[in-house]
C-alpha cells in the first residue's frame, strides 16, 4: 500500500456537514462508471466557491469512484484502467492508511446502492472486513435490481456478478446468497419479459456461471427466447440462446433435450448461410464462410450423415460461385530502369562471372526488417491488421487461416506477425522477380545460351547437393534457364527438401526422429527449418526465403501444392516458380563464390556490390 500520499486531505468529521448524493442526480446511470465524473465536476465547483470541505470530499469521492472494476476476476476486483509509459491510474491499494480511515468513516454516510456498494466493496477488498462483505453483496443486488432496464442492464449484469460472488463468500446456505440468487433469477425473466434480448443472455450466463438456478426452469425460457430471436432472423443471438439452452439440459442431465438444442443452434448456420447468399447484397463469399463454420457442429450435435454430405455440397456451390466475386486489386509500378540495369548488371564475356553476379547480384529479404516494415505499415493502418483473413485455392476451398496482427489488448501476436510478413514479402519477391531474376536470366540466355556442360561446375561435389543427386540439380537449373520452368519446378522443388536435410547432416545435425516403436524417420521441411543450425549454417534470410516459398501459406506453398499435383502449368511459370529456381542456383552458387573470393574484400554472399543493380522499390 502506498502511505506516501494521501488522495483525502481533509477531516472525517467534515463528511457529516457534506451531502454527498446531490452531485449524482445528474449521471448519466445510477453507476459509479459515470459517478466520478460528476464528482470532479462538483469538486471544481465547490474549489470555485471556496468551500474546501465540499471540495476535499466530493475530490476523495471522485478518486474511489474511478476505480475500474474487473469483476470477471474476482481475486483482482480492480485494475488499472490505463499503463502508459510506466505510468498507470489509480487502483485501491494506492490508498494511505489516513485513505482507509476516512473510507469507514465514508462508507456508512450514503444511501445511493452503486456508491454504497463501491465504498463498502473497497473496505473489503483493503481490510477483508466480513461485515463490509455483506453489505456489499447486499448493495450491489440493490443497484443491479434498478439498473436492470433495457438501456442499463449490462451495468446490472457486473453488479449481479459481484454480489452474487459476495454473497457466495457468506456462505451459500445463508438467506444472503438466497436472496442474491432469486433476484438474479428474477432478473432473467423480467428481461425475458421486457425483450432486452442480450441482457437476459448474460444473466443466464451468470446463472449457469454459479450454478445458482433449477436447470429445467430455465431451459425453456432460454428455447423460447431462441425461437423468437430466428423468427426475427437474429442468427447470432439466437445460436448463442440455443446454446445457452443445451447448457441448462446439458446441466440437468436431460441429453436428449440437449441435442435437440444444439442441432437447432447448428442449424442456425444453415438458415444464415441462405439468407446470406440471396437478396441484394447477397454474398456467396459470406454465405460459405458462415455454412462452413457450421457443418462441425452439426456433425458434433449427431446430425445425419446425408445431411452433413448436402451441406458440404452446398458448400462447393458457394465457393465456387464466390470466386466470381473476388475482385483484383493492381497498382502502376515502373519498373524499366531496374530492368535495365538488371540486363546491364550480368553483362560479361564470361559466363561463370554472369553467373556469379546474377546469382548474388541482389538481396534476400531479412525476416526482421519484413517485420519492421509490417509493423511501421500496421501503425498507419492499424484497422485492417485486426482481422484475419482466409487463404482459398482455385475452386474456393479455405486452405489456411492468415492470423490477425493484433491480438487482445492490442499486443502483437507473434504468429499473426509471421503471417503477415510472409504476405508482405511476397510483394517483394514478385518486383524482384519481374524487374531483376527474368531480365537477368534472358540476358544470360541471349549472351551464352548455356548448355549442360557448362553448368556442371554448379553442380559438381556441390556441399549442399547430396551425391547422386548431381544430375537432377543440373537439368533443373539448366531448364531455368531455358525457360522450361515446368521441368524446372518438378525437378528441383522435391529435391530442396533432401538438400536441407544433407546440410545439416554434413554438420553433424542429426535430422531423424526416434519413434517408439523403434522406427527412425527422417524429419520433414518444417521440422527443418525449425532447427537453429539450419539458421546458423543458410542465414535467417535464406531461411526465411525459403519457407515462404516452399510451405508457408502465407507465403507461396509452392513445394506442397508441386508435391501433391496442384500446379497447373501456369503456376509452373509463375513469380513462385521463378524466384524458387533462382533462389535454387544461388544456393549451389554460393559455396563456390566463397571459395573462390574468401581472400577478396567483396560484400558477402547475399548483399550486392557497389554498383549492381538493385530492384528500386
Amino acid at each position: 500500500m502506498n502511505t506516501n500520499k494521501d488522495y483525502f486531505t481533509g477531516n472525517p468529521d467534515q463528511f457529516c456537514q457534506v451531502e454527498i448524493e446531490p452531485p449524482l442526480v445528474g449521471a448519466h446511470a445510477p453507476c459509479c462508471d459515470y459517478y466520478d465524473t460528476q464528482y470532479i465536476n462538483a469538486a471544481r465547483e465547490a474549489e470555485h466557491d471556496g468551500d474546501q470541505e465540499r471540495a476535499s470530499t466530493y475530490g476523495f469521492l471522485a478518486v474511489l469512484t474511478s476505480f475500474c472494476p474487473k469483476f470477471d476476476t474476482p481475486e483482482a476486483p480492480y485494475q488499472p484502467q490505463f499503463v502508459l509509459q510506466g505510468e498507470r491510474s489509480l487502483i485501491p491499494s494506492d490508498l494511505s492508511g489516513n485513505d482507509v480511515v476516512a473510507l469507514e468513516a465514508l462508507a456508512p454516510l450514503t444511501k445511493d446502492p452503486a456508491l454504497r456498494a463501491r465504498l463498502f466493496d473497497l473496505l473489503w477488498v483493503l481490510k477483508k472486513d466480513h461485515t463490509a462483505c455483506a453489505e456489499t453483496a447486499k448493495q450491489y443486488i440493490l443497484a443491479a435490481e434498478r439498473l436492470n432496464t433495457s438501456d442499463w442492464w449490462m451495468y446490472a449484469e457486473d453488479c449481479y456478478r459481484r454480489g452474487v460472488h459476495l454473497a457466495s463468500k457468506r456462505g451459500r446456505s445463508k438467506e444472503l446468497y438466497r436472496e442474491a440468487t432469486e433476484s438474479l433469477q428474477q432478473a432473467v425473466k423480467l428481461a425475458e419479459e421486457g425483450v432486452w434480448r442480450e441482457g437476459c443472455l448474460q444473466f443466464m450466463h451468470l446463472l449457469l456461471d454459479f450454478r445458482c438456478c433449477d436447470p429445467k426452469e430455465f431451459a425453456p425460457i432460454a428455447a423460447r427466447m431462441a425461437e423468437a430471436r430466428s423468427k426475427e432472423e437474429q442468427w447470432v443471438l439466437a445460436r448463442s440462446y440455443w446454446e445457452t439452452a443445451g447448457d441448462f439440459f446439458h446441466w440437468s442431465g436431460d441429453q436428449n433435450e440437449e441435442r435437440l438444442v444444439r442441432l437447432a443452434a447448428a442449424e442456425t448456420y444453415v438458415s444464415e448461410a441462405e439468407k446470406k447468399a440471396i437478396g441484394p447484397g447477397g454474398s456467396a463469399m459470406v454465405a460459405a464462410t458462415i455454412l462452413q463454420s457450421g457443418i462441425e457442429p452439426l456433425r458434433r450435435a449427431g446430425t445425419v450423415r446425408e445431411r452433413i454430405e448436402e451441406l458440404r455440397e452446398r458448400l462447393k456451390e458457394y465457393q465456387v460461385a464466390s470466386l466470381d466475386e473476388g475482385q483484383t486489386i493492381s497498382t502502376e509500378c515502373d519498373i524499366s530502369k531496374s530492368v535495365k540495369l538488371a540486363r546491364e548488371h550480368v553483362m560479361s564475356e564470361n559466363l561463370h562471372e554472369a553467373l556469379f553476379k546474377f546469382a548474388l547480384g541482389h538481396a534476400l529479404e531479412h525476416p526482421d526488417k519484413v517485420k519492421k516494415m509490417v509493423l511501421e505499415q500496421a501503425s498507419r493502418t492499424p484497422f485492417i491488421h485486426l482481422i484475419g483473413a482466409r487463404i482459398i485455392d482455385d475452386k474456393g476451398r479455405t486452405t489456411a487461416k492468415r492470423e490477425p496482427l493484433w491480438g487482445n489488448g492490442l499486443d502483437v501476436r507473434e504468429d499473426g506477425l509471421e503471417a503477415h510478413a510472409f504476405r508482405h514479402a511476397r510483394l517483394c519477391w514478385e518486383l524482384r522477380a519481374a524487374a531483376y531474376i527474368e531480365p537477368a536470366r534472358e540476358q544470360i540466355l541471349n549472351d551464352h545460351h548455356p548448355c549442360l556442360r557448362d553448368l556442371c561446375f554448379a553442380v559438381h561435389n556441390s556441399p549442399v547437393i547430396p551425391p547422386g543427386h548431381e544430375g537432377i540439380f543440373l537439368r533443373g537449373i539448366h531448364a531455368g534457364f531455358h525457360g522450361d520452368l515446368v521441368v524446372a519446378s518438378h525437378l528441383l522443388v522435391p529435391q530442396l527438401e533432401n538438400s536441407l536435410r544433407y546440410i545439416l547432416e554434413c554438420q553433424g545435425v542429426d535430422v531423424s526422429n526416434l519413434m517408439s516403436d523403434g522406427t527412425q524417420p527422417v524429419k520433414v521441411l518444417g521440422r527443418l527449418f525449425s532447427l537453429p543450425e539450419l539458421e546458423q549454417i543458410l542465414g535467417a534470410d535464406m531461411c526465411f526465403e525459403l519457407r515462404g516459398h516452399l510451405i508457408e501459406k502465407s507465403g507461396y506453398d509452392y513445394r506442397n501444392k508441386v508435391s501433391h499435383g496442384f500446379v497447373t502449368e501456369a503456376d509452373c511459370h509463375s513469380y513462385a516458380a521463378v524466384s524458387i529456381w533462382w533462389l535454387t542456383l544461388r544456393l549451389c552458387l554460393i559455396p563456390i563464390y566463397n571459395l573462390l573470393h574468401s581472400s577478396q574484400t567483396l560484400n558477402g554472399p547475399g548483399e550486392p556490390e557497389k554498383g549492381e543493380a538493385e530492384v528500386e522499390e
